[in-house]
Parts: C-alpha cells; sequence; structure tokens
C-alpha cells in the first residue's frame, strides 16, 4: 500500500504530493477515476489556504487598527494633563489634577493594557463629566469620548477577525482531512485498478531523490561535448 499523508504534514506539502499523485495517474491509462475523485479536494484546500491567509491578514490589520486608535486615545489624555495642569497653575484650590488622576500618573492610564486602558479611560471621562457644567476642561469630554469608542470598537473588531482566523484554520484542517481521507482512498482504489506493485508507482514516496536528480544535472552539465 502506498505511503499516506500525514496529518502532521503542511497543507503545502500535502498538495505537493497530492499533485503528484495527480500527475503521475494522468500518464496512465485507467485512472481517470483518481484523479477525478481527488482534484476536488486539492482544490477546496487550496481555497482554504486562501481564506485562512485572508483571514491573518485581516487580524493583522486589526491589530494595527488598535495601535492608531490606542494612540490617538493616549493624545486625548496627554492633552486633558496639560489642560488641567494649565488650569491648576491659573485657578487657586483643590488641584483639579488630583480629582482627574487620582492615582497621579497619567501613564497608569496610557501604558495599560488595551482593554485596561480603555476601561480606567471611561472611569477618567466620568471624573471629568463630574467636574459640573461650565467648566473649561468640559471641553475634552467630546474627544476623549470619541477617543474610547473608537479604541473599544477596534478592540471588538480585532477579536472578530480573531475569531473568524480560527474558523478559518478549523476549515483547512478539515479539508487536510478529506484530502488524506481521499488520498487513501484512492490508494486503495488504484490496487484493484492495477494491482499493488503497479500501484505503488502512482503514489510518490516520501524521500528526497533531490541529490540524485541534482548529481545527474551535474553530470550531464559537465560533460564535455560531444561525449555521452
Amino acid at each position: 500500500m502506498a505511503t499516506l499523508l500525514k496529518n502532521s504534514m503542511s497543507s503545502e506539502t500535502q498538495i505537493a504530493y497530492a499533485e503528484r499523485h495527480v500527475r503521475l495517474c494522468q500518464q496512465t491509462n485507467g485512472a481517470e477515476s483518481l484523479v477525478s475523485n481527488i482534484q476536488p479536494k486539492i482544490e477546496n484546500l487550496e481555497i482554504q489556504i486562501k481564506n485562512r491567509t485572508q483571514k491573518v491578514k485581516a487580524r493583522y490589520a486589526a491589530y494595527d487598527e488598535i495601535i492608531l486608535k490606542d494612540s490617538i486615545l493616549d493624545d486625548c489624555i496627554k492633552n486633558l494633563v496639560g489642560s488641567t495642569k494649565q488650569y491648576d497653575r491659573s485657578n487657586h484650590g483643590r488641584p483639579v489634577f488630583d480629582l482627574l488622576f487620582p492615582d497621579g500618573k497619567p501613564s497608569n492610564i496610557t501604558n495599560a493594557s488595551y482593554t485596561k486602558e480603555v476601561e480606567k479611560s471611561d472611569q477618567l471621562l466620568l471624573r471629568l463629566q463630574s467636574l459640573g457644567e461650565g467648566h473649561s476642561l468640559l471641553s475634552h469630554v467630546e474627544p476623549l469620548k470619541n477617543a474610547v469608542a473608537a479604541a473599544r470598537a477596534a478592540i471588538a473588531g480585532h477579536q472578530e477577525k480573531v475569531t473568524e482566523e480560527k474558523v478559518a484554520i478549523a476549515n483547512e484542517e478539515l479539508a487536510q482531512a478529506e484530502l488524506r481521507k481521499q488520498y487513501e482512498f484512492n490508494s486503495l482504489d488504484a490496487i484493484k485498478l492495477f494491482g499493488k506493485s503497479y500501484a505503488n508507482r502512482l503514489f510518490p514516496k516520501f524521500t528526497n531523490g533531490k541529490k540524485k536528480v541534482e548529481e545527474e544535472v551535474v553530470e550531464e552539465t559537465e560533460a564535455p561535448i560531444g561525449e555521452e
């Protein structure tokens, strides 16, 4: 029986062996059914590879979106910090900075993880709004609110892409399994059609024949003109 495809092989490797099998069958009279049976499995796996690749790229793009929106949120917070310090210098009494940033360091917000920063920014927004109507620092409410919403949406969008990628990986693994199963069926069908000895010729062996090919090419290339 032919050596079968292994689930430890990458999709590309499984396709490569299956395509070699197809080419060998195409050169054999009576093996047309083997080709027609396995070709759809190869094509389906190729589709799933492409889909998985697209989902990976989409996840990367979504992560870049998180970084961008996080940077904008950082800028909003830093702008608020600057305005708050300026306000406290111009107005005596209890520092507003201490009210807005009770932990003392705005970096505790801007250096937090993406999700934590959104949560901490929400809390900052509530403290800012509590300053009361007419406070000059309330001009920062809308930009901060928009930045928080955008950062939160980016995080949600990234999670959605992560889920889509996992689904694509699962579909690719299913397509791999279908190809391996058909490859095994083809080996059994080939034995019925041609007998075990000849059937094995239609399935590439998992050995590296590259060295032999390279040696033959070198010998032919380096042979003096006129010699065989």
